[in-house]
């Protein structure tokens, strides 16, 4: 999935994904997480949305744009479908983000 690496990443769920970019060899200081409690493992950075910048949202939307983040869908539901959207979401397999289009 990442034949250059992986050289940084966010954990949005527990502390899984902090564990194995640390096992991977991704720096603690390039590994954030939102769920992990105020100690996460590893000296990975425990954040959330009042540690943002005002200018977070446009440097993370640049970096999309540009491709140097990646963020990968794992489905796209129009808004009639969000119950199966949700349902999706609420079994905890999914591999990328559920997109719900308006």
């Amino acid at each position: 999935m990442a034949p250059d690496g992986v050289t940084a990443a966010t954990d949005l769920f527990g502390t899984e994904t902090a564990e194995t970019a640390l096992a991977l060899g991704v720096p603690p200081k390039r590994i954030s997480t939102i769920a992990a409690g105020p100690n996460p493992p590893g000296g990975v950075r425990a954040t959330g949305g009042t540690d943002a910048g005002p200018d977070a949202l446009k440097r993370i939307t640049d970096g999309i744009l540009a491709g140097r983040i990646t963020v990968p869908i794992a489905a796209t539901f129009p808004i009639e479908q969000i119950r199966d959207a949700v349902t999706l979401q609420a079994g905890r397999h999914v591999h990328g983000k559920i997109v719900v289009t308006v």
